[in-house]
């Protein structure tokens, strides 16, 4: 309950908090489910094995959930502020935790006498196995690996979590839960035979995760099929006992919400485990080893967590917690009653929200068209704007919150009529009334200890001699209270939609087009004529060819989509939804763009590409007048001015994951070196509470300061772990850019060799197009050569100054981000040239509060690069004067000049660099500066204390 309720505070503050998708998603599955499986994992054990425990053996799982408890919150605490270590720590905890519990659950296997059900606990103690790993592989990805091993080690992580400890443990459960809340019989010979499933399920996650480490498609793919396999063996016993327990009569009615919260997480968990499986088969390329991208595996996370993991929980704790609280078969009876209040209302409705999320995240035709479906052609994709995913949020969120006054109502309720036997008709048989309990012999409890029952007690209970056959006419008001609560369900979830659709329209954040059948008049005028136009569409060098596709309105599009471009991804995404995924160089998939009724803009969705002119018409021909297109608004943003400025503040200290750059020019090379640069996208810090979703050379928004002497040579590694294509330009170097600086597609690397011959500070950047995006996004860096015979001195700094353009939170744009919490590149305001930071080394204040040291009549040389992607700067030191300027290969000013001259400031243009030199006569803290103050204000200052 406390994991709940601390579930329930984070939803209503979460979009105040760091990361916070990732916080609830950890908050269910490491504190609300684990901590669930392993107590009531516990009491089915007892109950199975028929090994009640003794009270000396409380203290030893008290202490087991307390150090599961730890390790959940230490690795909350780790991963909030990117402190992976402490999220190792908790990872180990976790794991030392559940290896425990495994431990303790096979010692009572081996203490039980020939008990029938132990292939439940045997299933519990290998799930309890497999979440440490899945528990180290999360501890990896804190530490931000590149792609491709984010998404592999994304995709074993989900894999060993959701399929192998939950779905292990889940399924052998539902073995013998199931039957219990249908208060039926399950034969002890067809459980053990179902249960041949759990082995093919453990060992089938076993391939699949080594197929997503090894990046094997085919392996994996194997694997979760036989994983299907094995679960639809299980699924079919369940399926028939279901059946059976729905057709009996029965005189005291089945409790519905828990039959149809399990079934309908069942359902999800059969469903996404197949999307994963053809996601998995259609991601293939030979690029990216055959990952998944990160991305693609985050798809995935709604319909696991919010459609099967909750739904489950809530439906075995509404009918768990009831029973456990005893107090008699009236209380029991009339607590699971209370439990089911609005069942059928609560299930439709949060699961229609579910799988409205779901098919506006898959984003293709098909999906859109089934999103239509179910809100009966009130609303479409393109229509989903930020405040109808809002009223949807909180209507799926009051669902779950009425779980918890429920049980309240049901504590309160039970607790009233605790020993209040409940009256039971007469018997029409006399067979009926003489047998009660055998019929659920079988079935085990976490509330009676060895006593195998579940549910309310015996006296409740099935007859054995049920027969099976139309249901009593007592079932017609119930058959009533169902329709009307789906029907209830059903219209609240429509006019969430409909009233979302109509103020985000209000708001501009969706064209007047989109949203609903009635839209554009023309649109709803066009007939579907069942008939289908295929064109084929090439990408490459930023442009669409065709980028005009013209279609009789009434006609299915479909498009055969090629990447041409020999290094770089591009993707394909239509105003109504539908999308290509990302393709790889060389990769062609086909699109199936729907019926279109009107014009329609479609583009390339990768970072900048749309900027630079990557966008294609689609042409209803023979439509009738007043068709308008839907001008490219995809449901994004709630709004918000995408010019609007991201800021910061500037008197704030760096976050506590911030690393202060060391801003010392490195020590001297000699005539050879090799330097590695790998390219990873990051969430990076740039200022006080402001992070960007960072494309860098080395993992740091600015990548590092290389150094070579004049003359030598200098190899550069280049390798590229992120999810698009980059490269690399070293201003230094005299080489032809036709290869050495060819943007290399992900999981390539290339060799980058020049001779330093020319004195300088020198930019090195990213010179895959758009430029100005991937330099914003921190694909920048200095290469120091110093000129010859140049004198020591006591302290040498170099300070890059870099700009950055981001992406406001809720505007347009904002939902392409690849790291939860973090801030896109925005082009538009790169166009506008509307910057939001300017900064020395990748950080506003990390030198406001780690100043830069010197001492009173030490010399100062401070090396200087304006690094852009557009801005230049006037650098200036505050209360002091430069003796020495060299600026781009020569020097404007020496001491031994002889003219007594002194410069206040370096002007530098974008991608130019130099050094000044300075004395410091006084102790005190100085002030480095952009003297555009606008820039200084953005962040482009350094201090610099100066002690005697």
């Amino acid at each position: 309950m406390g994991w709940m309720l601390a579930l329930v505070v984070v939803v209503l503050v979460h979009q105040w908090l760091p990361q916070a998708r990732w916080l609830m998603v950890h908050m269910v599955t490491l504190g609300l489910i684990t901590t669930s499986i392993m107590v009531w994992g516990q009491h089915f054990a007892e109950a199975l094995l028929k090994t009640r425990l003794g009270e000396e053996s409380r203290p030893r799982q008290l202490a087991r959930l307390r150090l599961l408890t730890a390790g959940v919150v230490a690795t909350i605490a780790g991963m909030l502020p990117g402190w992976p270590w402490l999220v190792v720590l908790g990872a180990l905890a976790v794991s030392a935790a559940l290896l425990w519990y495994a431990a303790a659950l096979g010692a009572q296997i081996r203490a039980a006498l020939a008990p029938r059900f132990a292939f439940t606990v045997r299933a519990y103690v290998a799930a309890a196995c497999l979440l440490p790993v899945g528990a180290l592989l999360g501890a990896a990805m804190a530490f931000s690996p590149g792609e491709p091993w984010q998404g592999r080690l994304m995709l074993a992580h989900q894999i060993v979590n959701v399929l192998g400890f939950v779905g292990l443990t889940v399924t052998g459960t539902l073995l013998t839960l199931w039957p219990t809340v249908l208060r039926t019989r399950i034969e002890v010979a067809a459980a053990t035979r179902a249960a041949g499933g759990l082995l093919g399920m453990f060992l089938a996650v076993l391939g699949a995760v080594a197929g997503a480490l090894i990046g094997s498609t085919l392996l994996g793919c194997a694997a979760l099929l036989a994983y299907l396999g094995s679960f639809a063996w299980v699924a079919v016993t369940l399926v028939r006992v279901g059946v059976h327990g729905v057709r009996q009569e029965r005189r005291v009615p089945l409790a519905p919400f828990p039959i149809l919260s399990i079934g309908a997480g069942t359902g999800w968990f059969a469903l996404t485990t197949a999307g994963l499986l053809v996601m998995w088969w259609r991601s293939a390329d030979a690029q990216m080893a055959s990952s998944l991208v990160a991305a693609d595996v985050q798809q995935l996370t709604v319909p696991f967590v919010a459609g099967f993991l909750l739904q489950v929980l809530l439906g075995a704790m509404s009918h768990l917690l009831p029973v456990t609280l005893g107090g008699g078969p009236r209380a029991t009876t009339a607590a699971l009653a209370v439990m089911s209040r609005g069942a059928v209302l609560r299930v439709v409705a949060y699961n229609l929200v579910v799988a409205l999320f779901v098919l506006a995240e898959r984003g293709t035709a098909g999906s859109g068209a089934l999103f239509s479906a179910l809100t009966l052609g009130t609303a479409e994709v393109a229509g989903f704007g930020s405040l109808s995913r809002v009223l949807l949020s909180l209507l799926g969120f009051a669902v779950l919150v009425s779980f918890v006054v429920l049980l309240v109502l049901a504590v309160r309720t039970s607790s009233r009529l605790r020993g209040t036997a409940v009256p039971l008709p007469t018997p029409s048989r006399p067979e009926a009334a003489a047998s009660v309990s055998p019929a659920r012999s079988e079935l085990p409890s976490p509330s009676v200890g060895p006593s195998p029952s579940v549910g309310p007690p015996p006296s409740v209970g099935p007859p054995t001699g049920s027969r099976t056959g139309p249901a009593p006419a007592a079932a017609a008001p119930m058959d009533r209270r169902a329709l009307t609560g789906a029907l209830l369900g059903l219209g609240s979830v429509l006019g969430a939609t409909a009233l979302g659709g109509s103020l985000d329209r209000s708001q501009g954040s969706i064209p007047d087009a989109a949203g609903t059948a009635g839209g554009t008049a023309g649109a709803a005028a066009v007939t579907p004529t069942g008939e289908s136009t295929t064109i084929s569409v090439s990408m490459a060098e930023m442009r669409f060819t065709p980028d005009r596709l013209e279609v009789p309105a009434g006609n299915a599009l479909v498009i055969e989509l090629s990447n041409d471009d020999p290094h770089d991804v591009h993707d394909l995404v239509l105003a109504t939804g539908a999308t290509s995924g990302r393709l790889q160089p060389g990769e062609s998939r086909v699109l199936d763009g729907g019926v279109v009724a009107h014009d329609m803009e479609g583009w390339c969705s990768i970072v900048g590409h749309r900027a630079m002119g990557m966008t294609l018409s689609i042409v209803a021909t023979g439509a009738a007048a007043g068709t308008a297109a839907d001008g490219g608004a995809v449901a994004a943003g709630s709004g918000a001015d995408e010019l609007a400025r991201v800021g910061a503040d500037m008197m704030a200290a760096p976050g506590p994951d911030v690393a202060v750059r060391d801003a010392r020019l490195p020590a001297a090379t000699g005539p050879q070196q090799l330097v590695t640069l790998e390219v990873v996208e990051v969430a990076a810090e740039i200022a006080p509470g402001v992070t960007m979703d960072a494309m860098t050379y080395g993992g740091t928004v600015v990548g590092p300061v290389l150094r070579s002497e004049l003359g030598a040579r200098l190899t550069v590694d280049l390798v590229n772990h992120g999810s698009m294509g980059h490269s690399l330009d070293l201003h230094a170097g005299r080489v032809s850019p036709d290869e050495a600086m060819r943007t290399i597609p992900p999981g390539e690397q290339l060799e980058y060799a020049i001779t330093t011959d020319h004195a300088g500070i020198w930019l090195y950047h990213c010179s895959t197009m758009p430029m100005s995006v991937h330099l914003s996004a921190g694909m920048v860096g200095a290469l120091v050569v110093p000129p010859p015979e140049l004198a020591p001195v006591e302290r040498e700094y170099v300070l890059v100054q870099s700009e950055h353009y981001l992406v406001p939170a809720g505007a347009p744009g904002s939902e392409s981000t690849t790291h939860e919490g973090a801030l896109p590149v925005s082009p538009v305001k790169i166009a506008a040239e509307r910057p939001d930071l300017t900064v020395f080394n990748g950080h506003a204040t990390q030198y406001v509060h780690s100043p830069l040291e010197a001492r009173v009549g030490e010399r100062v040389r401070l090396w200087v690069l304006a690094a852009g992607p557009s801005r230049g700067i006037s650098f200036h030191v505050v209360g002091g004067v430069f003796d020495t300027v060299f600026k781009e290969g020569a020097y404007l000013l020496r001491p031994e000049d002889g003219e007594g001259g002194g410069a206040q400031a370096l002007d530098l243009a974008a991608a130019q660099g130099g050094f000044v030199e300075l004395v410091f006569d006084e102790p005190g803290t100085y002030t480095a500066v952009n003297h555009s103050f606008v820039e200084m204000e953005r962040g482009a200052r350094a201090l610099i204390r100066v002690t005697a």
